[in-house]
């Protein structure tokens, strides 16, 4: 397993999310409804799609954090992964305006709840898929979240504006999962960091070698 930020780097963690939440709506202001309908690259989804299940990560992050404030267990997603996918349909067929609204107030809402988890509350134990991971694990997600999905909505976001902080946090995690998710494929010369863990989150140039999908 990736091994997870610590209790102690919540409060920097916390901020990066904040940055990437300003980032996120900025690059959604003033955005259409035809911009919206459009595909994204991920199968099935339009950009409607990538907000929605932005804003009900959101939504997710935010229950997970308020199990970590009061020490007791919380659920990911009601319903589980067809309750999941089920909201984001739903979220998806908004108008617009409603569907950005909706974000940026999901945005808040995450924000404030993990801004309210104490510093013993990271260290609680939460059940990600029937295993338990600290609490500090929410942080990494949405940020990662947040950083890879505006690649998807296509809106002039790529991955060479991937922050230095975002690629040197996340880049060396990304790498000692490799061998174990493609044991015979190493990653190909000439890339560079951003370019590297572009490909190892499926968001590569064409031409680069496959992996599994990205979970």
């Amino acid at each position: 397993m990736t091994p997870l930020p610590t209790p102690a780097e919540a409060p920097a963690l916390i901020e990066q999310v904040a940055r990437s939440h300003a980032a996120l709506e900025a690059q959604l202001a003033g955005v259409t409804q035809r911009q919206v309908d459009a595909p994204s690259p991920l199968p099935g989804w339009d950009r409607a799609h990538v907000v929605a299940h932005l804003a009900r990560q959101a939504d997710s992050t935010t229950r997970m954090a308020e199990g970590a404030r009061t020490r007791t267990p919380a659920v990911r997603y009601p319903g589980g992964a067809s309750g999941r996918a089920a909201d984001i349909e739903s979220s998806a067929l908004q108008p617009v305006g409603a569907l950005v609204n909706d974000l940026v107030a999901a945005d808040a809402r995450c924000l404030a709840a993990v801004r309210a988890v104490d510093p013993e509350g990271w260290a609680y134990a939460l059940d990600w898929d029937g295993h338990l991971r600290p609490a500090t694990r929410l942080l990494l997600t949405r940020w990662r979240e947040v950083e890879i999905h505006r690649v998807d909505l296509g809106l002039g976001f790529t991955p060479d504006d991937w922050s230095d902080e975002f690629v040197s946090f996340v880049l060396p995690g990304e790498l000692r999962r490799l061998p174990k998710r493609a044991p015979d494929v190493e990653v190909p010369p000439g890339l560079d960091e951003r370019q590297t863990l572009a490909w190892l989150v499926g968001r590569g140039r064409p031409g680069l070698p496959a992996l599994p999908p990205w979970p």
